[in-house]
């Protein structure tokens, strides 16, 4: 029979044994649980989108302008350290496109029209709050005009954002609510011809304008 300071010694080391294991076990457990993906299916409303066009093209000289109206897409976040994440988006609006000709007479509806962003950027996260984190936001890919009537194809242009927001995940930690504000900028030829000579040649280029859109959004986080 072991005696009694061999017992007690005996307890003491099996309790501080179990103590140091405790935090590493909490710790292995934090780990594994830790989320690396989010999925955000998001909703909202898109506004803007309009570009000149110049007197030599089809339409005449005037303005072509999107529509606003609903949009909707998602987001697959692959989650980084210090609050950072790669994300991938794709964000449709489904509108109407319209001509205002310079010279009067009405604005003439065109059909419809849709714009597809599909995106790869980063969101860097800022804050104390376990919860509630505030975001910025940048993204680039490519935009493709998608008109539904009319003998025009579809185009694909390179397209970029910024934007920021807010994500506020449930104590649960699997899913929380993400609202975005973005700023989207597409380039296309603008139809007008710049022509410029030096000494031994001239050089005739197009010129480019900008379609750009304010989107805001909203959707439900889901993270594993």
């Amino acid at each position: 029979m072991p005696r009694p300071s061999t017992a007690i010694l005996s307890v003491c080391t099996g309790l501080a044994l179990g103590l140091a294991a405790a935090p590493a076990h909490a710790q292995l457990m934090e780990v594994s649980e830790a989320k690396r993906f989010e999925i955000t299916p998001i909703f909202g409303y898109q506004w803007g989108g309009s570009f000149d066009t110049g007197s030599g093209g089809a339409l005449g000289s005037g303005q072509l302008q999107l529509e606003d109206s609903f949009a909707w897409g998602g987001i697959i976040s692959f989650l980084a350290q210090m609050g950072s994440a790669v994300e991938l988006t794709y964000l449709r609006q489904d509108t109407d496109i319209i001509f205002d000709p310079s010279g009067g007479g009405g604005q003439i509806p065109l059909g419809g029209f849709s714009m597809n962003y599909v995106q790869i950027g980063g969101r860097q996260e800022f804050g104390h709050s376990e919860r509630l984190r505030p975001f910025i936001q940048g993204s680039l890919g490519i935009n493709v005009l998608d008109p539904k009537e009319g003998d025009l194809g579809s185009s694909t242009r390179f397209s970029w954002s910024l934007g920021g927001g807010a994500k506020y995940m449930f104590a649960s930690g699997r899913a929380g609510l993400r609202t975005d504000i973005r700023f989207w900028s597409t380039p296309v030829p603008s139809g007008e011809i710049g022509v410029w000579c030096g000494f031994y040649a001239c050089v005739a280029s197009e010129g480019t304008d900008w379609i750009t859109q304010g989107q805001v959004s909203g959707g439900l986080v889901l993270a594993f």
